[in-house]
């Protein structure tokens, strides 16, 4: 997905259209950087699984030895990309959000000091937060239709965050166990190896909703100038 072009008359600063382009464009190398990491892993797992098969019974398993410390190399690996680019996805999820809601509700340009914090990893309650804008605020400019396939991804994602705060919750070692502490805090610094990653099953789902937003911008930008905005009362 392009990033798209904003022109001197757009009502961004500099800064919001820098950090919305550095997010978008490392989470274009992260995205394809994790995507090659999962199929590195599931290789690994399948030469591992028949090396297995086929010097079962024999002496030496020098073979599935090999291939079974090339599966935990592979998953370190998956792991430490997972972690890295559930931070740019987050964050680009959270500033994107917020630049969209402020152009579309007509408030001020963010400070330069909101938009450098937002371009850090999110807690999980300030994740929260950004996804619980109910699209039919956000996507003003497009279609019912549109606005309600993407209303039904964010209430999926709503939900999952709050299965990683059921998830963190029991992972002990240090990770907090009330509810205030867990949304206070970040999903990387809950990580714990020897446990499944708490971004597993949401990753996926997350990098292509954050990176929607610099195009939503854009098109909203695009029908406000055309003057084919539809009448609504932001709730």
């Amino acid at each position: 997905m392009e990033f798209p072009a904003f022109t001197q008359a757009a009502p961004l600063t500099a800064l919001e259209i820098e950090a919305l382009r550095a997010l978008h464009v490392t989470l274009q190398d992260l995205r394809h950087e994790y995507e090659s990491a999962l199929a590195v892993t599931h290789r690994s797992y399948r030469l591992e699984e028949n090396a297995e098969v086929y010097t079962h019974g024999r002496a030496l398993t020098h073979h599935p030895d090999a291939l079974h410390e090339l599966s935990r190399l592979a998953d370190h690996y998956e792991r430490g990309v997972g972690l890295l680019t559930w931070r740019y996805a987050s964050a680009a999820t959270v500033l994107g959000t917020s630049i969209l809601d402020r152009v579309t509700g007509g408030r001020p340009v963010l400070t330069a000091s909101v938009v450098t914090a937002l371009c850090e990893e999110p807690t999980l309650g300030q994740l929260r937060d950004a996804l619980s804008i109910p699209c039919t605020d956000l996507l003003i400019a497009r279609e019912p239709g549109f606005r309600d396939r993407h209303e039904e991804e964010r209430q999926a994602l709503l939900h999952a965050v709050q299965g990683i705060i059921e998830c963190a919750a029991e992972l002990g070692d240090g990770v907090p166990e009330d509810a205030a502490g867990l949304w206070a805090g970040r999903l990387t610094a809950f990580d714990r190896l020897g446990t499944d990653p708490l971004y597993e099953g949401v990753l996926g789902r997350l990098l292509p909703f954050a990176e929607q937003f610099p195009n939503e911008i854009s098109w909203y930008l695009k029908q406000s100038r055309a003057g084919t905005l539809p009448r609504q009362i932001r709730t």
